[in-house]
């Protein structure tokens, strides 16, 4: 996370509704929430502003979220990435989803704001531990 601002947070989906109230319950959380409807915009969006942290649905026409991840991982693998969908069960990542979480729609949205909550503390620990541990430079 940047200099102790918000965290920055996109969130794609394709379905309105969810679109919406899921970066609403974001941004009333404490979070600076961008949406973006599909796959390609939210490229298009991360080519002129990096988010934190994507929360993605992995099922949508066009660039799916699938695919989404894999360009995220290769292009910018220090962002963090929830994926999500109806099409899974449990909370653990599908097998051939390269996202740090997992997040099966319908469950309650406070356990999607716990799961962000403890991947941006877990990033932000291993900063403080990556300073902390790095060797001195000699001048």
């Amino acid at each position: 996370m940047s200099n102790g601002s918000k965290p920055q947070l996109l969130v794609v989906d394709d379905d309105p509704s969810i679109r919406e109230s899921l970066g609403a319950l974001l941004t009333s959380a404490g979070y600076d929430v961008v949406v973006a409807e599909n796959g390609a915009s939210a490229v298009s969006h991360l080519d002129r502003t990096l988010a934190d942290l994507i929360v993605t649905d992995l099922n949508m026409p066009g660039m799916s979220g699938m695919d989404l991840t894999y360009h995220v991982r290769s292009r910018y693998p220090a962002t963090l990435i929830v994926a999500m969908s109806g099409d899974y069960q449990g909370d653990s990542v599908p097998a051939g989803i390269v996202a740090d979480r997992y997040y099966p729609k319908g469950q309650h949205p406070h356990n999607l704001l716990a799961v962000i909550a403890s991947l941006i503390e877990s990033q932000a620990a291993e900063s403080v531990y990556d300073i902390r541990t790095r060797p001195a430079m000699d001048s």
